[in-house]
């Protein structure tokens, strides 16, 4: 017999999820066995998952959703445990940004993770102190793939520090590349750029960059992070970060000068 965790679904997501699964299995007459066949595991299994001993995968919160017509319950707690600080952080904001249809973006220090050729990417995770670096690499451009390459992809609005292209990461090719890759994102339809100048002094983004997300009609932010990102749901604590976002867009240069910064800076590295 598995043993049970002390758990706690008012400290932890996974703990939450945990004693959900019971209770609705419970709820609905089910066996253990029963559940297990149905997600095709063994039964020692549920019990783990139902203890906290491990966490549900979200392929199979899907199934589980499914089968008991919860509405995404599973789905969504898992989506929210695995971006949570306590999970891995990069795989759930990447669920989330797949499901986006509009996404907003301010970054202070750094071309946005969304933004980032390969080159650039490896510059910057090379200057780390990351043992996994070529996973890290690839699932940064799997989240990328998530937001850029579906048949529908969402709205996206960028607001980036000037900052972010007058520090140089990699050598000149590596940053006239990226510069000329943010020119031609800034193209797109459906993406849009515009550059934060010197010139603003004092605002609200000097505090670091966030993410405001908008899926399921409803709108969640991130915080951002090199180790790991926060999860926001609260709509008071979203709400605010909206209203950051807003006031830095006050300050923003309009797009089509935006542009002409854009091909300023790729002089500098020519």
């Amino acid at each position: 017999m598995v043993e049970r965790l002390d758990l706690d679904p008012d400290r932890s997501l996974w703990h939450l999820i945990a004693v959900q699964l019971r209770f609705h299995r419970e709820q609905r007459g089910w066996s253990g066995t029963r559940l297990a066949d149905q997600i095709d595991r063994t039964r020692s299994v549920v019990s783990r998952y139902e203890s906290g001993a491990i966490h549900l995968p979200a392929k199979l919160a899907k199934v589980i959703d499914e089968a008991w017509d919860t509405n995404l319950l599973f789905t969504r707690l898992v989506g929210f445990a695995n971006a949570a600080q306590d999970g891995d952080w990069l795989v759930g904001l990447t669920d989330w940004e797949r499901r986006a249809t509009r996404l907003r973006l301010w970054e202070l220090a750094l071309i946005p993770g969304l933004f980032q050729t390969e080159a650039y990417a490896r510059a910057l995770l090379s200057s780390g102190v990351f043992a996994d670096l070529e996973e890290r690499l690839e699932r940064r451009l799997d989240r990328q793939k998530a937001v850029f390459e579906r048949d529908e992809p969402p709205q996206v609005s960028a607001l980036i520090n000037w900052a972010c292209l007058a520090q140089p990461i990699g050598d000149k090719d590596v940053m006239r590349e990226q510069i000329e890759h943010l020119a031609r994102l800034a193209d797109l339809p459906h993406v849009s750029i515009r550059l934060v100048q010197p010139e603003a002094s004092a605002h609200p983004g000097l505090d670091g960059a966030f993410e405001l997300l908008t899926v399921d009609a409803r709108d969640v932010a991130y915080t951002d992070d090199p180790e790991e990102g926060r999860l926001i749901i609260s709509p008071p604590d979203v709400q605010r970060y909206a209203l950051r976002y807003d006031r830095i867009g006050e300050l923003a240069a309009p797009v089509g000068p935006s542009k002409a910064l854009l091909m300023e800076a790729l002089e500098k590295y020519s």
